[in-house]
C-alpha cells in the first residue's frame, strides 16, 4: 500500500483553513507500515469542483491515498485510505473529472480492530454483493493485517462480521495491500504484500485462490515477486492485476512512498499465479508536477483503460496538505508491453 506527506500552492493553502480531521494515507491517519498517525485537512467541495471543472489533474486535490475507482450505475465511486474522519474515504463522480466527497464506506469496524490505520481498501463485485478487502490493525500482535467486508452498494456501507482478519502473516511483519482479481475464466484470486519492511525482512507479493463469493481463501498461497531491482529500494507493494489478450499484467509499487522515488512497476505472466517477468524499469515515475506516483488501480471506460493513483505535490512531499492527491493516466497495451502516460496536469484526451 502506501503512506505519507507535502508544501503548497495558493489553491491548496485555502484547504488548510477548513481544519484538520482524521488523517488518511497508505495507513491510518496517514501512515505506513512503520509511520505514525498524521492529520488530514477536511475537503473543500467548492475548491474541488472548481479544480475539476478545469479538467485537470489531480482530479481530487486533497489527501486521498491508495485510491481505487469502481463503477456505480452510470457513475463512479472512488475509495481510499482513512481520512477526513472516515475509516474508508469515498468520492463520487458522474464523469471521472468532477468529484464530490461521499460518506464513510466502512463506518463500523469489527471488534477485533481499531480506528486509525485502515489502509488501502479495494473492492470487487461477487454476484449481487460487493466485497471489500482492507488493511487494519490486528489484535495481537499489533501488526497490520487484511480484513474483508461486504455491502450491497460499491459506496457501502460495508460490514465486517468476521471474528478476525482474513490474511495475517504474523511472522512476516503483517499483511497489507490486498487486491482482488477475477480472471476471465471466473477464477477469483487475492493478491497482497507481507509487510516485511516493517520488521526488516523481504517483502513479497503473494497470491491465493478466493472462494466464489470472495469471502474465503482456498488452497495455498504462492509468493510471486519480491524487491530485487535497483529502483525498487527495500520493498514492493500495492499489487493490481489486469488481464489482456491472455496476458496477466501485474502492476505494483516500490521504493519509499514518502519520496519522489516511489513508482509503479509492471510484470507479466501467462497465468495469474505466475511465474512473472518484471520490466527492468518502472512504467510510471515522478514528473515536475507529481512526485512519487503509486498505489495504482486500473479501470475501463468506453474501451479505454485508465490508471488511478496518488502522488505528492513536488514542493510538498510528505506534507499533510495537500497530501497524496488523486490522479488519472491512460494505459495502452501492446502484447506484454504497456505504456502509461506520465503524470500531467492535462487529463487523458476525451475526459
Amino acid at each position: 500500500m502506501s503512506r505519507a506527506r507535502p508544501a503548497l500552492s495558493a489553491a491548496v493553502l485555502a484547504l488548510s483553513t477548513v481544519g484538520l480531521l482524521a488523517g488518511c494515507g497508505g495507513s491510518g491517519p496517514q501512515t505506513t507500515s512503520t509511520g505514525g498517525p498524521v492529520q488530514t485537512p477536511a475537503a473543500s467541495p467548492t475548491n474541488h469542483v472548481n479544480r475539476a471543472s478545469q479538467a485537470t489533474n489531480p482530479v481530487w486535490p486533497s489527501n486521498f491515498p491508495d485510491p481505487q475507482i469502481l463503477p456505480d450505475g452510470d457513475g463512479w465511486v472512488a475509495i481510499a485510505t482513512n481520512g477526513n474522519g472516515m475509516n474508508v474515504q469515498t468520492l463520487v463522480s458522474d464523469d471521472l473529472v468532477t468529484w464530490t466527497q461521499g460518506a464513510d464506506a466502512l463506518p463500523q469496524l469489527p471488534a477485533w480492530t481499531t480506528k486509525g490505520k485502515v489502509w488501502a481498501p479495494e473492492a470487487h463485485r461477487f454476484g449481487d454483493r460487493w466485497v471489500m478487502y482492507y488493511t487494519t490493525m490486528a489484535p495481537d500482535p499489533a501488526i497490520q493485517c487484511v480484513g474483508v467486508a461486504v455491502a450491497d452498494d460499491p459506496k457501502g456501507p460495508y460490514r465486517d462480521t468476521n471474528p478476525g482478519p482474513l490474511v495475517c502473516e504474523k511472522d512476516q511483519g503483517g499483511s497489507i495491500d490486498a487486491s482482488p482479481f477475477v480472471a476471465k475464466d471466473g477464477t477469483a484470486y487475492l493478491y497482497w504484500k507481507n509487510d516485511g519492511n516493517a520488521v526488516g525482512v523481504d517483502t513479497w507479493i503473494s497470491v491465493q485462490r478466493l472462494s466464489d463469493d470472495g469471502l474465503k481463501l482456498e488452497g495455498r498461497s504462492k509468493r510471486l515477486i519480491r524487491q530485487d531491482l535497483p529502483w525498487e529500494g527495500n520493498l514492493v507493494e500495492a499489487p493490481f492485476m489486469w488481464e489482456r489478450d491472455g496476458v496477466f499484467h501485474l502492476f505494483y509499487s516500490a521504493n519509499d512512498y514518502g519520496s519522489d522515488r516511489y513508482a509503479v512497476g509492471h510484470a507479466t505472466a501467462s497465468s495469474p499465479t505466475g511465474p512473472f517477468t518484471k520490466d527492468p524499469e518502472p512504467v510510471l515515475t515522478s514528473t515536475d508536477v507529481a512526485a512519487g506516483p503509486g498505489h495504482c488501480a486500473l479501470l475501463e471506460k468506453d474501451g479505454r483503460v485508465l490508471m488511478v493513483y496518488h502522488a505528492w505535490d513536488p514542493a510538498a512531499i510528505g506534507s499533510d496538505v495537500p497530501g497524496r492527491t488523486m490522479w488519472l493516466s491512460e494505459v495502452t497495451f501492446d502484447g506484454r508491453k504497456v505504456s502509461v502516460t506520465p503524470p500531467s496536469t492535462k487529463l487523458p484526451a476525451g475526459l
